[in-house]
């Protein structure tokens, strides 16, 4: 059972590089309006998608499917969602930071709770570390697009610098921890394979646009695995059958997220917020009860 799992990620890791090489080339032939617009549908759909059971994830993993404790999971979702926006406008430095940290060890979870042999409390920092240097590794590429959307959501000057400094530390950090695990033997993924994906990341942040790398990233190598490993906690398994039946228990949660951004669209219309900008709040409120309940599910054996 074990390796025929082994062999089926394998499998999907292949075909995300696939994908990967169809959306670079898709840039090449396609202005930037076009990748825009697929970038945002993409976010949208599978994006905000592979978040929208939470609530069903949350029943589950707690095992109290009473009415009553449903509704005390959506309230507290709600509220947490409501008090993430209302961090962005009151403290936005210390909302943005706390976004940036949580989404990093978000990412490096999702990429590596498979791989590593071994649960410590170490794990975390690993985590982390992985998802922040992929973070700021397109940060600091694209620092020309990115500089402005961070000054105008912290309201302070930013410096290139920053990110590059940042970057060389989650890096230094995360080799240390990458020697650390493999010269111990605890962790099963190949460690040549690992380089070749932060390669193709770097690739990707490189030669495509702000938006449309991030997508590449968010969608083929974070929202679809992340979709195959709740089908698989869900139902037993991933395929066709299991998507349409998950697309079916969470359109609701979907849609209604949807109608979240759009109220928040029209709150700031008259802003000088720009979309990114928007886009980056409406990921944050949802982010943190996400991680918080794919960590539990990660965690569960």
């Amino acid at each position: 059972m074990i390796q025929q799992k082994t062999l089926n990620f394998a499998k999907l890791k292949g075909s995300m590089i696939v994908v990967t090489v169809f959306a670079l080339w898709f840039s090449v032939f396609f202005d930037d309006y076009v990748e825009t617009v697929l970038s945002y549908v993409l976010i949208m759909s599978f994006g905000v998608l592979h978040g929208a059971n939470d609530i069903r994830l949350i029943q589950s993993v707690t095992s109290n499917n009473s009415k009553s404790a449903f509704i005390r999971v959506v309230l507290a979702y709600v509220l947490v969602v409501a008090g993430i926006l209302t961090l962005f406008f009151v403290l936005p430095v210390l909302a943005l930071g706390l976004f940036v940290l949580i989404s990093g060890y978000h990412f490096g979870e999702q990429h590596w709770s498979k791989s590593l042999l071994v649960h410590s409390s170490w794990n975390v920092l690993f985590y982390t570390f992985y998802g922040l240097f992929i973070l700021f590794m397109i940060f600091y590429l694209k620092s020309e697009q990115v500089i402005p959307i961070l000054e105008g959501i912290l309201k302070i000057s930013v410096v290139t610098e920053v990110l590059g400094y940042t970057l060389l530390f989650s890096g230094f950090s995360l080799l240390v921890f990458g020697i650390f695990y493999y010269n111990k033997g605890l962790v099963k993924s190949n460690l040549w394979e690992e380089l070749f994906v932060l390669l193709v990341f770097f690739v990707i942040f490189k030669t495509a646009s702000l938006l449309w790398g991030f997508c590449i990233y968010f969608i083929v190598w974070h929202s679809i695995p992340s979709l195959k490993d709740q089908m698989d906690y869900l139902y037993g398994e991933s395929s066709w059958r299991t998507f349409g039946k998950y697309i079916k228990d969470s359109i609701l949660y979907w849609a209604v997220s949807i109608i979240g951004l759009l109220m928040l669209l029209w709150f700031l219309k008259d802003s000088s917020e720009n979309m990114v900008a928007i886009l980056i709040y409406f990921l944050a409120a949802i982010t943190f009860p996400h991680v918080f309940v794919m960590s539990k599910l990660e965690k569960r054996p």
